[in-house]
């Protein structure tokens, strides 16, 4: 017999195995995951598809996929947990207590910067909440806030797109990073001409600084020298100390790298330069528990506070906050 909470569904078991195998897109990464055997989870599957009347996944070369029916069922099941999570949060709220799992995802820069000890903090205020945290570029954050498997994301650049909604955001400059011992580290600013001669380390194609610097180079018919493109801003950084060339960034201030005294940040004046920023977002939809909700207080008030301690330091030009 059907049970009234989930009506139609017969065997509910099938739903979370269902949901695991979609949600790593493997059988034997939901195997070793949630630790069932591969068997197990695939006659429940097979359960749910005869109940249902349809396939779920498809196998072709490239692996595994949703059917139509099984994207429409997964996108159905998420928003269903979301809402027994939320109504056990408040459950617990009732309680007096303070539990739940949150997901962050943030850059690597963020992450190191600011996460150690905002953990610390709220672990303190808030035993009982547990932590998912991934690490990751903006592209990759972007897509795991829409896929609603990050509650929270922090990042550079992140493209603004439907589903998703900016809690906060911080203006961000365009640089380059240079070794502290370069010839341009002393100057307050550079223009694209300046940078004939050098070689670069540059972000990814998909980025958006690099769409901004490629834009730039252009302008002035520079057709730069770089040795490595990655998407990871921590490396460039790293190589940049190395003196392996200078980076293109963006950076909350200018001047020397309080963490990497060795690295120095130069503004780049352009009047064309398209200027981005670092945001909190969430879902469209909102946070899924009381969890969410006051790490969310607690990790823009971090930001706000990391972002301002720029600006009792020497030589820095911290940037603004911008309008929610």
């Amino acid at each position: 017999m059907a049970l009234g909470l989930l009506p139609n569904f017969i065997n509910t078991t099938a739903l979370r195995y269902f949901y695991e195998v979609a949600r790593y897109g493997s059988f034997q990464v939901a195997e070793e995951k949630i630790h069932i055997a591969g068997s197990a989870i695939r006659r429940q599957i097979q359960l749910l598809e005869e109940e249902l009347g349809t396939k779920l996944f498809i196998r072709n070369r490239s692996g595994l996929r949703l059917s139509a029916a099984g994207e429409a069922l997964l996108y159905r099941l998420r928003r269903a947990m979301k809402e027994l999570s939320s109504a056990r949060a408040e459950i617990d709220v009732l309680q007096g207590m303070h539990t739940g799992n949150v997901r962050i995802g943030l850059n690597e820069t963020v992450a190191r910067e600011v996460l150690p000890s905002f953990l610390d903090e709220f672990g303190k205020k808030y035993p009982r909440v547990t932590f998912e945290i991934v690490v990751a570029n903006s592209n990759a954050l972007v897509e795991i806030l829409l896929r609603n498997e990050a509650d929270i994301i922090v990042g550079y650049a992140l493209e603004p797109k439907g589903g998703i909604q900016k809690v906060t955001s911080f203006r961000l400059q365009t640089c380059i990073t240079v070794h502290r011992e370069h010839p341009l580290a002393q100057k307050s600013s550079v223009r694209v001409a300046d940078l004939v001669d050098e070689t670069f380390i540059l972000p990814s194609v998909d980025s958006h600084t690099r769409r901004v610097f490629t834009e730039l180079f252009e302008r002035v018919a520079i057709k730069p020298v770089f040795n490595v493109s990655t998407n990871s801003f921590e490396l460039i950084g790293v190589l940049v100390a190395k003196r392996l060339g200078i980076g293109c960034q963006v950076s909350l201030f200018a001047g020397p790298d309080p963490a990497r005294p060795e690295l120095v940040y130069v503004p780049v004046r352009d009047a064309k330069v398209s200027s981005t920023s670092l945001s909190c977002c969430i879902g469209e939809e909102g946070l899924p528990n009381m969890a969410a909700s006051l790490c969310l207080k607690e990790l823009t008030s971090t930001l706000e506070a990391w972002v301002e301690s720029f600006a009792r330091l020497p030589s820095r030009s911290p940037a603004k906050s911008l309008a929610n």
